[in-house]
């Protein structure tokens, strides 16, 4: 309802300000801020006989069932101009007010003047029409506040609200776009490569104890690397490796080769991981599991294998004949953010 009656520019271009209301306009606030509080407490004087009923306390309802009477036709009588009837006095020539609602509202004066004598029954039918008169109150009132008694700060909120819940997509859009690009894009941070080491395809467990690891920087990003793992006692001897080349997911990397060296500097196993004829790594056998990664984009045969990491935890594991007495390992590899990769 608020858009019908506002234009675009209203909601750029007018005024940021608090608008200065005249003295007739401020009595309009005034009269309109009374009526507001006095619906607020015939609100909480229904609550409290909902509540006493609730619990038979039919004396106790009763009592505030005469307050609440005299309230609403109060009411009425101010929002008509009309002055208030003094507790206890006759309601007789209060007059009804006109209603398009098929209930009738005051329908409870009916029965006042024998509200001592009412039953439990009666009094939840006095309640109703009590509840409905408030409703009907409620709404009248809400039309009266946007006509008769509306003013330019009325306006003025209403576009307030407007531009703070504009602000506020704007804001949420923003963050969320920011986040997606976050996740989609994420920026390489300083972290760790590990290898483990294993017996073989049949006992792959891995533990701490035959670990090693390496720093993974920020700044070598988009350079090739070579990363040399000194291996210890109980690393060297071995038939599987197992290498979790980031901790990030969404980040491009390329491992070209891979290279053991004995404790004499032989090389004792030499790996270079490139794309066979059916797209797969050559001798894709060798691989006993792949975790959290996989291929990045259409490849050609005898390229090196491209990779983006899916998970925080991405693994490879290779196995291959027991190695024994081996000293050091010795990768190449490159890593790049996965937004910077080149399409193909």
């Amino acid at each position: 309802m608020v858009f019908v009656n506002l234009s675009i520019r209203d909601l750029f271009f007018s005024d940021w300000k608090t608008p200065v209301l005249s003295t007739s306009e401020l009595e309009l606030e005034k009269t309109k801020e009374s009526q507001k509080k006095g619906l607020s407490l015939l609100e909480s004087r229904l609550e409290s006989i909902e509540l006493l009923m609730a619990s038979d306390k039919w004396e106790d309802a009763k009592l505030l069932f005469r307050y609440i009477t005299y309230d609403l036709v109060n009411f009425e009588r101010v929002r008509s101009n009309q002055k208030e009837i003094p507790f206890g006095e006759n309601l007789s020539h209060f007059s009804i007010p006109e209603s398009e609602k098929k209930f009738k509202p005051f329908r409870f004066l009916e029965s006042f003047g024998k509200l001592a004598e009412l039953s439990g029954k009666e009094l939840d039918e006095y309640f109703s029409s009590a509840l409905d008169t408030y409703e009907f109150l409620l709404e009248d009132s809400k039309k009266d506040f946007k006509t008769r008694y509306a003013t330019p700060l009325d306006r003025f909120q209403r576009i307030k609200q407007i531009r703070i819940i504009f602000l506020s997509v704007i804001f949420s859009l923003s963050l969320f776009g920011f986040l997606y690009y976050q996740y989609k894009y994420p920026v390489l941070k300083d972290q760790s490569i590990k290898i483990f080491t294993f017996v073989n395809k049949d006992k792959p467990e891995t533990s701490e104890a035959r670990m090693v690891s390496l720093p993974v920087l920020k700044k070598d990003m988009g350079n090739w690397v070579e990363f040399q793992f000194e291996l210890t006692e109980a690393m060297s001897n071995f038939g599987g490796l197992r290498i979790d080349p980031l901790e990030q997911r969404g980040i491009h990397f390329v491992l070209d080769q891979i290279r053991i060296f004995d404790s004499k500097g032989k090389e004792i196993y030499f790996k270079k991981i490139v794309v066979s004829p059916n797209l797969l790594p050559e001798d894709y056998q060798d691989f006993l599991k792949i975790i959290d990664i996989k291929t990045a984009g259409k490849q050609t045969p005898g390229e090196i294998v491209e990779m983006i990491t899916t998970g925080s935890d991405p693994q490879i594991q290779l196995v291959f004949p027991t190695l024994n007495d081996a000293k050091k390992i010795q990768f190449k590899m490159k890593y790049i953010e996965a937004h910077k990769v080149k399409k193909k």
